[in-house]
């Protein structure tokens, strides 16, 4: 029984034990994981296909979650290992088709897949490239293949341009760099920096400049930028300064000599990290630019010579030929830098030691540089030879020299070759037509117009006259003006040019320069030269216009503050038309604002003998007399004209003499203190203004001075027969009707006068102190004591007026006279003690000061009563009876105080 207990058993794990064996032989879940390790171990050994048939022969949609996983993962990693075995063999398009597909398979970014194989097609386009020009068909080949692949691609289209510059295809290069720069954007640095150079080393330098700029803006520390930069704005002959401080930055030593000793470095840091695509290729390889070249060393001389060339159009010539001079020795003397020290050296008026250099240059270059032939013959010129016999010869060959080389239009070439000639002027006895003409030609295409260059227009016209052409003469007598320029011929070419005026005038409006100067100037030295008449060569008819012309010029030259040249105008006028009256008036009257009145009365004199029966000399003499303090000369000019005048004219010219006496019969107010006005002077004053009412009788403002004067004088009656002449509403001026206002206070019709009073206050502001007062004195005449203290309160009132002392006195006094003692000492205590002591009121006011105490006395204020006999004192009171009254002022107060201050302490 135990046996079979046991056997049973047995059998059944022997059963057991050999369905697990056929399960794990060959159940499906074994074969499976047997499957997948054989396949992982394929891809280990880099079976890739082995491995990627069974992940494929292995996947079942009904496997479990874990094994799908498995199975993706084993599928992308083959597919992986493919794109690596493709890349590694070069076959872009299967690594591609792989990396795609494990990207699908592993869910990868399929951006990705692609940035992977395009990197390893760029790495080799790279590689490629740096090999050199037999490896151009290969990267032109790679890069079109990368394109296919994907687009777009700048640094393929990079690469590719560079390869069209290997071969000489510059359109092509340009065509491409273009399409880089506008894929790539701010993301690379190299597109635009190589459009930039390129352009430049076909002579497009100022094109070159905006992609340099570009190229600058997306990383200014690159040095190779600013270097280009530089270089390419001295090419472009623009902002020198700016090309200066590019090429001093590039070439400092932060710039390019910092690689001096690993040139190689220098195309991997001088450019930025992840924006530059010869960074890339430096990294890993060695790099030579096929733009700029492998040379550093070139590179950097590039930018020596453009910065010496910067320094030179700056005007630093040390500077440039010590660049130019470090050049030579580094390098061959090439003719571009023989030529740079010679201009360099040149510029400082190192002659001598420029000739050699400029020589040698000269020799070498091919086709000859125009500037350095100008430049050796300028030294040639100006060097100081070492017999000093050779000096015209020297000349003579430099002016030959010059003459093969000419170049029209430059102003520096005109400058060298006006040089040359000046000098030839002093040394030769004369040189031929020919080349004065060409001289004079040349100055005329840049408009010359220096020292120099009129020399050259007086040179021609002094030997070959025939020869001269009226720009020639334009421009000479333009430099004439600018510079005084005077020559033995001056007058000739100055009537060349203005035979013809217009066309001249038109060619200095061109040129922006005022014709009226050169007018002017030719007037003025006709004068010197030919005084009594006007230029013949300006026109019979120009006499009348050259008169008009010099006065509108003396005005205008007047209106601008230069008063020197408005009277050489007139002196100019004068010379060429004596006889002219408007001359002698014009000059006259500026040399008596000069203050020279000596010439001023000798101009108006002959202006009277120029024309006898004109009253004006005469009348301007009488103003000059005045100004000499010559008052009888003054009244026998006034006569005189007044006997050359009728009718209105003749009241003028009353008026005018009238109000010269007047200003001479109170000059002496101002000469001597207190001094009353000349009577004889008003009399005389008096006699012109009746003189000029004879003749208009409605003259207002000789009606008003007449009553001022009358006024002035005490003329009471005659002030008195002129009111009624002075009632006229519709006059405007407020002097009118204040005066009329005191004629008709003197002729006692006060309504009136109070009438004509409000009217002149209201009219002018100024006059309102004054009209109060006359209308004080009118209401006081009328008994009318408020209004008049109203009145007399509004000119007291006012500031810097004539009239508020004289009120406030008479404040004063109407105030005593209602026993307003205090209100009186008040008023008068406010007038100027100077005008108070005129008034002769310091007496009244003493006694007044004392009246006033002695009444507060007299009312029991005896503190104020006090206080008013102390001030009497003080103003110079001597009375005898203040010492007592004071004391008994005093005693008084104190008795009140004590009996106050008992009441105090009884209550």
């Amino acid at each position: 029984m135990w046996s079979i207990y046991v056997a049973v058993p047995s059998a059944l794990i022997v059963g057991l034990a050999l369905l697990a064996g056929f399960w794990l032989l060959l159940g499906s879940g074994p074969v499976r994981s047997r499957a997948f390790s054989r396949a992982q171990r394929a891809l280990d050994q880099g079976d890739w296909q082995g491995a990627l048939t069974t992940a494929v022969s292995l996947q079942n949609t009904r496997l479990p979650p874990i094994w799908q996983e498995k199975l993706r993962n084993l599928n992308g990693e083959a597919r992986q290992a493919a794109t690596d075995a493709a890349l590694k063999d070069k076959q872009y398009e299967a690594a591609l088709e792989h990396s795609l597909k494990a990207a699908s398979v592993l869910g990868g970014p399929e951006a990705d897949a692609r940035a992977r194989v395009v990197d390893a097609m760029l790495a080799e386009a790279r590689r490629q490239f740096a090999g050199g020009a037999d490896g151009t068909d290969a990267v032109l080949e790679l890069t079109a293949r990368i394109e296919t692949l994907q687009t777009p691609c700048p640094e393929a289209v990079f690469w590719r341009a560079l390869c069209y510059y290997r071969r000489g295809e510059i359109d092509q290069t340009l065509a491409a760099l273009t399409t880089a720069f506008e894929q790539a954007g701010k993301q690379a640095i190299d597109p635009a920096f190589y459009i930039g150079a390129v352009l430049h080393r076909v002579g497009r330098s100022q094109e070159a400049l905006r992609y340099l700029g570009e190229a600058n803006r997306i990383d200014a520390g690159c040095p190779f930028v600013t270097w280009q930069m530089g270089v390419a704005l001295v090419a472009a002959n623009g902002d020198s300064g700016l090309a200066l401080r590019a090429l001093q930055r590039a070439l400092g030593s932060r710039g390019l000599p910092l690689w001096s000793p690993t040139p190689q470095r220098a195309w991997v840091e001088a450019f930025p990290e992840g924006r530059s695509y010869i960074r890339r290729l430096a990294s890993k390889h060695p790099f030579v630019c096929p733009v700029l070249g492998g040379d550093l060393g070139a590179i950097l001389r590039e930018g020596q010579f453009a910065l010496a060339q910067a320094h030179y159009r700056q005007g630093a010539f040390q500077e440039a030929a010590d660049l130019f001079h470090k050049l030579l020795q580094e390098t061959a003397p090439t003719p571009a830098l023989l030529r740079g020290v010679g201009l360099s050296l040149a510029r400082q008026q190192r002659y001598d030691q420029a000739y050699k250099h400029l020589r040698a240059a000269l020799e070498q270059e091919q086709p000859k540089d125009p500037f350095t032939a100008a430049y050796l013959a300028l030294c040639g010129a100006m060097g100081r030879p070492t017999q000093p016999e050779d000096k015209p010869k020297n000349v003579a060959w430099a002016v030959r020299l010059l003459s093969k080389y000419v170049q029209t239009g430059n102003a520096e070439w005109a400058g060298v070759m006006s040089t040359v000639h000046a000098e030839a002027r002093m040394l030769l006895p004369s040189l031929p037509a020919e080349d004065q003409t060409q001289l004079c030609d040349v100055l005329a295409a840049v408009a010359s117009v220096n020292a120099q260059a009129a020399a050259a227009y007086h040179q021609l016209a002094a030997t070959h006259p025939d020869a001269v052409k009226p720009i020639h003469a334009w421009l000479y007598v333009r430099a004439a003006t600018l510079h005084d320029f005077r020559g033995e011929h001056d007058l000739n070419l100055f009537a060349l040019a203005f035979r013809e005026a217009a066309p001249a005038r038109e060619y200095f409006a061109q040129q922006k320069w005022d014709f009226d100067d050169a007018e002017y100037t030719y007037l003025k030295r006709s004068a010197d030269a030919n005084p009594g008449r006007f230029p013949e060569p300006l026109g019979a008819d120009y006499p009348a216009k050259g008169e008009e012309f010099l006065l509108a010029r003396s005005h205008s030259e007047e209106a601008a503050g230069r008063k020197d040249a408005a009277l050489e105008c007139m002196e100019v006028l004068l010379r060429l038309a004596p006889p002219s009256l408007t001359g002698h008036d014009r000059l006259a009257c500026l040399h008596y604002h000069r203050g020279d009145m000596d010439r001023a009365a000798a101009l108006l004199a002959g202006w009277h003998r120029l024309n006898p029966v004109d009253p004006w000399p005469v009348i301007r003499q009488a103003i000059i007399e005045q100004q000499r303090g010559n008052a009888l000369a003054r009244a026998e000019a006034i006569d005189q004209a007044l006997g050359l005048t009728q009718g209105r004219q003749r009241a003028a010219v009353a008026f005018l003499g009238a109000r010269l006496a007047i200003k001479e019969g109170f000059s002496r107010e101002k000469a001597v203190q207190d001094a009353a006005p000349d009577p004889e002077a008003l009399a005389h004053a008096v006699k012109l203004l009746q003189e000029c009412l004879s003749h208009d009788p409605n003259n207002l403002d000789a009606l008003w001075c007449l009553a001022a004067v009358r006024s002035a004088t005490g003329d009471r009656e005659g002030l008195a027969a002129q009111a009624y002449g002075m009632d006229r509403p519709e006059v405007k001026d407020a002097r009118f009707h204040y005066l009329g206002a005191v004629c008709c206070l003197a002729a006692r019709d006060y309504s009136k006068a109070l009438e004509l009073g409000e009217r002149a206050a209201i009219s002018d502001a100024a006059l309102t102190a004054e009209s109060h007062y006359v209308m004080a004195w009118a209401h006081v005449h009328l008994n009318n004591d408020d209004a008049a203290r109203q009145s007399l309160q509004k000119a007291a009132a006012a500031v810097n007026s004539p009239s508020a002392p004289y009120a406030k006195a008479l404040l004063g006094r109407q105030a005593f006279d209602r026993a307003a003692y205090d209100e009186a000492i008040r008023c008068w205590n406010q007038i100027d003690p100077a005008r108070r002591a005129e008034f002769k009121l310091d007496e009244p006011l003493r006694q007044t000061v004392l009246l006033a105490g002695l009444t507060a006395f007299e009312k029991g204020r005896y503190e104020l009563a006090a206080e008013r006999i102390r001030e009497a004192g003080r103003l110079g009171l001597r009375d005898w009876r203040l010492g007592p009254l004071l004391t008994l002022a005093l005693v008084k107060a104190g008795q009140r105080l004590l009996f106050d201050a008992s009441i105090k302490g009884v209550k």
